[in-house]
């Protein structure tokens, strides 16, 4: 089956995200929709501090390397010390997290009650590095466990950072490009990590303001007006909805059904309750049984033309056990697999497209980012029952740029990849056509120009030989803060 593009929507580093937006928000980043409500679930902390307590909705990112596939880590604690020298451990259980799925994206990832004070500093333990990648001598996918060179690592700030119950946040990105070392067949991970402050403006446009996109999980309760959103770490969010909510693939709330998978956008309040402007179901053939896992990550080799079967490392396994290891499972095409393009990938195409998007399993190719929908795995092995495009980061140099002559136009940018990254060895292409509109996030506010080094998040095509991204996110390059400076 073969669908072609009609438009629509929008997508998320760790970050901790204090006191939010202060009240409900139409937002145009993340979804031409209206903005609904979400809460958080709430995790305990440990302190001496005596101070009143604020909730805290905590956030992850991450800025990962050309190389790297997938890459994950368990998170164990995370202290803040304050200019007493008191601490609070916010962190009451450990959560493994697959990193490179979020590259200039950003996602919730739990809610602390922290005391109200000023911090000087943070601390962060972890643990379970996990590595997959493309080995550019033998061209094959490489797994493995990663020597870690530390386990915890103390973040002192710049400025001292005030919680309290006003629009701030902390951002804490995983800077993979400068965290991960492949030497031969030797990885070793010294896990780095940037905070920085990050305000929250009364209308936030991206992930690092208060912004998420694409939030990908399995519904696990119902309330009246309420869902329990559970992700491939295995953490519950709790998604608050109202009549602004957007519902794709879904008549609205009342057809929400418990193992339902779904993709959530949301803003932040500053209560710590998240608001769910849109809630999105990946579609399954008419008679199906209900997807009892979502597999999202790169196609790593294909069998067939049309494809038949295809490889795939899982970076996230939503309605599996969570861990903090990834999975290179094998996905078979049947006769009953549907292919499509998410209702998110509309945002990218406001105007005249500038190629005909089409995603079949006669376009599916190594090096593109799908999530699979399944029935479940056996054996590291499963068949799907729909195949969907998912949004992927490319990163390189711009070797040329063309400007949009219009507002509704594109600008085109040449993005020379580099050498020997998992994208140019899978796909044999040196450079990707990088298309952005208006509707594009920009999380750097910068124009990029010839020999700027950027990320890039879309839908990744190849167009007669030619790897074309229509782009969603851009933003600086790997190994690159989001935002701030320790």
């Amino acid at each position: 089956m073969q669908i072609n593009a009609t438009p629509s929507i929008r997508g998320g580093s760790i970050a901790l995200v204090a006191a939010l937006l202060t009240s409900l928000l139409t937002v145009a980043g993340c979804s031409s929709a209206g903005t609904t409500a979400a809460s958080l679930s709430t995790n305990s902390t440990t302190t001496n501090i005596t101070s009143a307590k604020t909730s805290v909705p905590v956030s992850i990112t991450d800025a990962p390397g050309s190389q790297i596939v997938a890459t994950s880590l368990t998170l164990n604690s995370i202290v803040l010390t304050d200019s007493n020298g008191l601490t609070a451990s916010i962190l009451s259980a450990p959560i493994p997290f697959e990193a490179t799925h979020l590259d200039a994206v950003q996602e919730p990832l739990f809610t602390p009650a922290v005391p109200e004070d000023t911090y000087t500093s943070v601390a962060l333990t972890y643990s379970n590095a996990e590595v997959t990648y493309i080995d550019p001598s033998t061209k094959k996918l490489v797994q493995t466990s990663g020597t870690l060179a530390n386990t915890s690592q103390t973040i002192t700030f710049s400025s001292p950072i005030t919680i309290n119950n006003t629009t701030t946040s902390l951002l804490i990105d995983y800077l993979v490009a400068n965290s991960v070392s492949i030497s031969g067949s030797t990885v070793t991970v010294t896990p780095t990590f940037n905070v920085a402050a990050v305000a929250i403006p009364a209308q936030p446009t991206n992930g690092t303001n208060g912004l998420q996109c694409g939030i990908v999980g399995e519904v696990t309760a119902l309330g009246t007006n309420s869902f329990t959103l559970t992700n491939a770490s295995g953490t519950a969010l709790v998604i608050d909805v109202n009549a602004s909510t957007v519902y794709q693939g879904l008549s609205g709330f009342s057809a929400l059904a418990l193992d339902e998978m779904v993709e959530v956008d949301t803003v932040t309040q500053s209560s710590g309750i998240l608001l769910a402007a849109r809630v999105a179901t990946q579609a399954k053939p008419s008679g199906a049984p209900t997807p009892a896992e979502m597999l999202v990550g790169p196609v790593t080799a294909t069998t067939g033309s049309p494809v038949t079967s295809f490889t795939q490392v899982v970076r996230q396994n939503v309605g599996g056990a969570s861990s903090s290891a990834t999975t290179t499972n094998t996905i078979t095409i049947d006769s009953s697999t549907t292919f499509l393009l998410p209702p998110r990938f509309g945002n990218v195409t406001g105007g005249a497209q500038p190629l005909t998007s089409t995603f079949s399993a006669s376009t599916l190719f190594a090096g593109q980012v799908v999530s699979v929908a399944t029935s479940g795995v056996t054996n590291n092995a499963a068949t799907a029952l729909s195949v969907a495009l998912s949004p992927q980061t490319v990163d390189g140099t711009i070797a040329s740029v063309v400007v949009a002559a219009n507002a509704n136009a594109y600008t085109a940018y040449t993005l020379t990849l580099v050498s020997g990254s998992w994208l140019a060895t899978l796909t044999g292409q040196t450079t990707v056509t990088v298309y952005t509109n208006g509707n594009v996030q920009s999380i750097n506010g910068s124009a990029f120009a010839v020999g700027s080094t950027a990320r890039f998040n879309g839908f990744l095509f190849n167009n007669n030989g030619a790897l074309v991204l229509l782009a969603d996110v851009q933003a600086g390059p790997p190994g690159t803060p989001i935002v701030g400076h320790p």
